[in-house]
């Protein structure tokens, strides 16, 4: 089912899973990264990062490994991975479909 679900991811799971690529991360963690990352461009509120967190968990695309405190800390799962593979390579061809112009211009 999840593949279904985030067939197309937005830009906020988008990041999310690219926060989880190299490390585990708690969500303030997966916040700072993904501010840090954008320069500011993409901006999670709390409330969406944990309702998205909690809908990757579900799926099985991210895995709560730990808990330190109050926070709870995140690995990308093999199907995590994949998801955000599949999406980056989209993303990649947009890209190429944009620059390679269009034959009518």
């Amino acid at each position: 089912m999840a593949r279904r679900k985030f067939q197309t991811l937005t830009e906020p799971m988008f990041y999310i899973l690219m926060s989880l690529q190299r490390d585990d991360r708690c969500g303030i963690d997966i916040s700072a990264y993904i501010a840090q990352k954008s320069a500011g461009r993409v901006a999670i509120g709390p409330g969406t990062l944990y309702a998205l967190l909690g809908d990757f968990e579900q799926e099985s695309v991210i895995h709560c490994i730990g808990v330190e405190g109050k926070r709870k800390i995140y690995r990308i799962s093999e199907l995590g991975r994949s998801l955000y593979a599949e999406e980056l390579n989209r993303l990649k061809r947009c890209i190429s479909d944009a620059e390679g112009g269009d034959d009518n211009e």
